[in-house]
């Protein structure tokens, strides 16, 4: 009885990954589609942009995902680099997920806390030099 049910909860993970893909991707475009015409419209500009001239944290999050919504990666770079990078940690999530569901144990996101700190550190690098270059 417990093989058959972890048979079925195995069919489950699978059936919910090759769902996700397509989950996510009409999410993805229907929250473009509700941000790009009716709250852009009313957004204000960046705070420290409009002050300061130079580039926050965050500025091009919102260019960059809607370059990668069209498949411009180097676009997405160009704008703003975290997200592209979010997006690949997420794939290798996925690609995780995958492989567990195929009943592989494979590790391709690290699972040390100072790998998240150096990632968090090179983030805030990135923020800063993109300023200077």
């Amino acid at each position: 009885m417990q093989q058959k049910s972890a048979q079925m909860r195995r069919k489950q993970q699978i059936m919910l990954l090759c769902v996700l893909p397509f989950a996510a991707a009409g999410i993805l475009l229907a929250v473009r589609y509700v941000y790009e015409i009716y709250l852009m419209p009313h957004m204000y500009p960046c705070i420290l942009r409009t002050l300061t001239g130079k580039l926050c944290p965050a500025c091009g999050m919102t260019h960059s995902v809607f370059a990668l919504c069209r498949g411009d990666l180097a676009g997405a770079v160009r704008e703003n680099a975290v997200i592209p990078a979010c997006v690949l940690l997420a794939l290798l999530w996925y690609a995780e997920r995958w492989c567990k569901a195929l009943g592989k144990r494979v590790t391709l996101l690290p699972r040390k806390v100072w790998f998240w700190i150096a990632l968090l550190a090179l983030w805030l690098l990135y923020a800063l030099l993109r300023n200077v270059l």
